[in-house]
């Protein structure tokens, strides 16, 4: 790893856990906690976190049921 080496520090957005990665530009990992992958979007020094494939069916399920209260509620205010 040279200097110029910059070091992402993210949490993984399925289980919270914390992850370090080195990267210039977009990449996928897999969380060492819930074995999810992600993929870590880098633009302008943002780096933002999201789920390709999430391993652990409990957790799935409960993203599931967030995103549809979450869409519930967002047609409600409407």
């Amino acid at each position: 790893m040279g200097s110029d080496a910059i070091r992402w520090h993210v949490h993984c957005s399925v289980c919270g856990a914390f992850i370090e990665k080195s990267a210039h530009c977009d990449s996928e990992v897999e969380c060492k906690k819930c074995r999810s992958t992600l993929e870590i979007l880098v633009k302008d020094d943002i780096v933002s976190v999201r789920p390709l494939h999430i391993k652990d069916e409990k957790l799935k399920e409960r993203m599931r049921v967030y995103s549809q209260k979450v869409m519930n509620s967002r047609k409600e205010t409407k």
